[in-house]
């Protein structure tokens, strides 16, 4: 086993840990006997986290012939990490009373989610220049700055119709991203 396996299997847990945040937060909800009132940015949300997690994970193969230090691998974890803590913020762990509204659940969540939506996004924005050798401007920048900016707007914005439309551009960047990186050959 090489240093870049030994570090995968680290980040694969951590990742996996993420993803039963939100398989277990969302078969909580289905087992609820409170009535839950949904909120469109919130499960769009959930599946935004779900694709950036995945998303992630298999950019990391693109790491696996650098020279692994411990710098670099400490780097290498903050992604996950600050998605799991997003992926554990997101769905209650208690469902109190018999009416439970993740309107009200998403906007108590709403800053240390987009906090940490942007600091993982900004990891991930870098990696490339701080792990190998990509350029420090490339096309897919355009969708970085892009994610950064809706997390400001989520951050200090209170508006439903605003929230809406930053979880449906954040998905539509990560379309976007999957067509242009994955089905287009470079």
């Amino acid at each position: 086993m090489d240093h870049f396996e030994f570090i995968l299997i680290i980040t694969s847990v951590i990742f996996a840990l993420a993803v039963a945040q939100i398989l277990s937060g969302i078969s909580r909800i289905a087992q609820s006997k409170s009535t839950i009132r949904p909120f469109l940015p919130h499960s769009i949300w959930v599946i935004n986290l779900f694709v950036f997690i995945f998303l992630i994970w298999w950019v990391s193969w693109e790491f696996r012939d650098i020279q692994w230090t411990f710098p670099r691998y400490a780097y290498m974890l903050m992604a996950p990490t600050f998605l799991y803590f997003a992926c554990s913020l997101l769905v209650p762990q208690q469902f109190e009373g018999t009416e439970v509204s993740m309107e009200d659940h998403f906007f108590q969540i709403q800053r240390p989610l987009f906090v940490s939506f942007f600091f993982t996004t900004l990891v991930v924005m870098v990696d490339g220049n701080l792990l190998a050798d990509e350029p420090l401007w490339h096309s897919g920048r355009l969708g970085n700055l892009a994610m950064l900016g809706l997390a400001i707007w989520g951050y200090v914005s209170t508006n439903k119709t605003a929230h809406k439309v930053i979880a449906i551009m954040i998905l539509l960047v990560f379309v976007a991203l999957i067509a242009v990186r994955f089905w287009n050959p470079r």
